[in-house]
């Protein structure tokens, strides 16, 4: 179902120059690789994206239908050229013939070959945001968890999602290096969106503070197993 979180007052910070839209999505029910933390790390993302002035739809449990039409819908709010757009995701992804995939809850994937057809392939939301008018463009994906075709598992063959090229004016933002497992967490969080969460509150820092004192917190939490990684083709500054 999609929904909004209308953007907190933001006081001491004034009035924001752009106009700030984020499409959150978390998906946790699966039918046989269930995951612990996906939907309360969108939950906490949710929050916290709203808390310094984003308006975000969000999806929670969400099956291919209503993940495409939230991206849809995403993409139409995007036409203004003053705007900020980013796009969170916590769940299964999987990567099939070297593109990343984001997986749906009943999706009824039951081999890889199957991936493409009942998934929403990631190029589709770049490719949603690219074409948008938007002056900026970032990608979260804490969506590296494990194989969700193996009995304990958040991404496909043993690895990790693929590395993708940011479109211009874009950062994408993985949960651990491309290729490698994060975790899901053994509190309420992950690392990796906890992490995040914790540092997107701190007023006045820059976007790529944010993204590199997280990658710091997670490699101590995880003792040096998780290394977030992002990459950027950005040319704007952003706070």
């Amino acid at each position: 179902v999609l929904s909004v979180f209308i953007p907190a007052a933001l006081g001491q910070t004034g009035a924001l120059a752009e106009s700030r839209v984020a499409l959150v999505i978390g998906n946790a029910r699966y039918d046989n690789n269930k995951l612990k933390n996906a939907r309360n790390d969108a939950e906490l993302m949710a929050r916290s994206l709203a808390g310094v002035g984003f308006e975000v739809l969000t999806v929670f449990d969400g099956n291919a239908s209503e993940m495409r039409t939230a991206i849809t819908e995403f993409g139409r709010q995007l036409k203004m050229p003053d705007t900020v757009a980013l796009f969170y995701y916590a769940g299964h992804g999987v990567q099939a013939d070297g593109e990343n995939y984001l997986v749906p809850l009943a999706a009824g994937i039951s081999d890889i070959t199957e991936v493409a057809l009942n998934s929403v392939a990631l190029g589709d939301v770049l490719k949603t945001m690219a074409r948008s008018e938007s002056r900026m463009n970032i990608v979260i994906l804490d969506a590296c968890r494990d194989n969700p075709f193996s009995a304990t598992t958040r991404a496909i063959a043993q690895g990790g999602l693929a590395p993708v090229v940011a479109p211009s004016g874009t950062l994408i933002g993985y949960a651990t290096a491309p290729g490698q497992v994060a975790r899901d967490g053994d509190g309420d969080n992950s690392p990796y969106s906890a992490a995040l969460a914790a540092n997107i509150s701190i007023a006045g820092l820059s976007l790529e503070e944010v993204f590199r004192n997280a990658r710091r917190r997670v490699i101590e939490a995880t003792s040096g197993k998780q290394v977030p990684w992002e990459h950027s083709s950005l040319v704007g500054e952003f706070f």
